[in-house]
């Protein structure tokens, strides 16, 4: 059986990727500018033109700022996997382990889903330099959850 992205969840990706939607000028304006160059179910590719507000002094990125970020990323990676429109999720855990420092002017950045389950969203991201150079590695934990008024966590079935 081949999974497929919700309506929603898609609808909201694909605006992402046109640059109109709410997700994605919250992002542009406390993050910095991200262009969603690709998605599908479990993946997407994303640029990130890094401005002078989030670099320090010597020239790299401050690490907690590309903790911030690496969570936006697999939030949306997260929407990639969720297959009904009431699905939403919740971060639990999230781990940024680097080995170069992320700098001026970019960053590629590659996620992909590793294990999805009914309540669990595993994922992790590559933040590589314009050389293609692995900067960090981001694993990420969501849990599922659903929206139906009180917000709770998914039932298992």
């Amino acid at each position: 059986m081949t999974k497929k992205t919700s309506e929603r969840h898609g609808e909201i990706l694909n605006e992402y990727m046109s640059g109109n939607s709410v997700f994605h000028s919250w992002a542009e304006h406390n993050l910095g500018k991200f262009e969603l160059t690709d998605w599908s179910f479990g993946q997407l590719s994303m640029r990130w033109d890094i401005d002078d507000r989030f670099i320090m002094p010597d020239g790299a990125m401050f690490g907690g700022h590309v903790s911030s970020v690496a969570d936006h990323v697999m939030g949306l990676l997260s929407m990639s996997v969720l297959e009904g429109n009431e699905d939403r999720f919740v971060t639990s855990r999230l781990e940024v382990n680097f080995f170069r420092p992320v700098q001026k002017p970019l960053a590629l950045i590659e996620a992909r889903a590793t294990n999805t389950s009914r309540t669990l969203i595993h994922g992790e991201a590559d933040f590589l330099t314009p050389e293609r150079k692995l900067s960090a590695r981001v694993y990420a934990t969501q849990v599922r959850r659903q929206a139906n008024g009180t917000d709770k966590l998914l039932k298992a079935t």
